[in-house]
């Protein structure tokens, strides 16, 4: 089947988990609907309204990522057509085949590897569904550690994400167009992490927390969550109101309400 070129990345967490069914149940629950999963549940590639989430088990990569892991990834339609554009944009862009498609790695501002993953025309052996029921109203937030705004804002700008209202001391919203979802740039915290170690083909792996916006009611939201059985509550510390939960890997989650223009 002939593929339209369309050289768009969408932002494409992905988590490595040892219970990734029950994350791809909770995923579901909040909003989020499958392209293909696996019949064991054992992977998942989910839609929200904009950006995406892919659920890997921990047990069955060869990358040596461990447990609650969550590589930044980006998805287009075309891996060969988003590596010529952003090459001439200046970026390094490795692609390769794979038996499942073409794979590929954009080398990040400080030498990181951001995995770039291309969609697959053939299942490879997984079950398609129909991803039109994601929740609209529901965007998907990569969270990445930043120590140096300004550089990372300027890099993520070459791939098409620019800021989303104001930076503050210690956020800055980046969107892509369209359906690509977003990353955040957030302040080193004590427990945050840049990076894990990569294979030593390239720099080791940028790492983002999943998080969330939404224009759902957030008190809506965390009674709907909390009904399904996950301890979702809204808080406002400093004025940023949010629901905060813990995922079933353990990993904090937040959904902000979305933020308008």
């Amino acid at each position: 089947m002939s593929r339209t070129p369309d050289p768009s990345l969408a932002v494409l967490p992905l988590r490595f988990s040892s219970r990734p069914a029950a994350v791809i149940a909770f995923l579901r629950t909040l909003g989020l609907a499958p392209s293909l999963t696996a019949g064991d549940d054992s992977f998942g590639d989910l839609h929200a309204g904009a950006g995406r989430v892919l659920v890997h088990g921990a047990a069955s990569t060869a990358t040596g990522a461990a447990h609650g892991d969550t590589d930044l990834c980006l998805v287009v339609p075309d891996a060969l057509a988003a590596a010529k554009q952003l090459e001439a944009e200046g970026l390094e862009v490795a692609v390769w085949d794979e038996s499942y498609g073409k794979q590929g790695v954009i080398t990040g501002p400080v030498g990181e590897a951001i995995g770039l993953n291309e969609d697959q025309e053939d299942p490879y052996g997984y079950q398609e569904h129909d991803p039109a029921g994601a929740d609209p109203r529901l965007s998907v937030v990569a969270v990445l550690t930043s120590e140096d705004f300004a550089r990372d804002a300027a890099f993520f700008a070459r791939l098409g994400f620019v800021p989303q209202g104001p930076a503050d001391d210690g956020w800055q919203a980046l969107r892509g167009p369209g359906r690509s979802g977003i990353i955040g740039l957030h302040a080193p915290g004590p427990d945050s992490r840049r990076t894990r170690p990569g294979d030593g083909t390239f720099g080791p792996s940028l790492q983002v927390r999943l998080g969330f916006q939404t224009s759902e009611d957030l008190t809506q939201l965390a009674a709907r969550l909390r009904s399904a059985g996950y301890d979702a509550q809204v808080r406002d510390p400093h004025g940023a109101r949010a629901v905060h939960l813990t995922d079933p890997d353990g990993s904090h989650v937040e959904i902000h309400a979305a933020v308008q223009g």
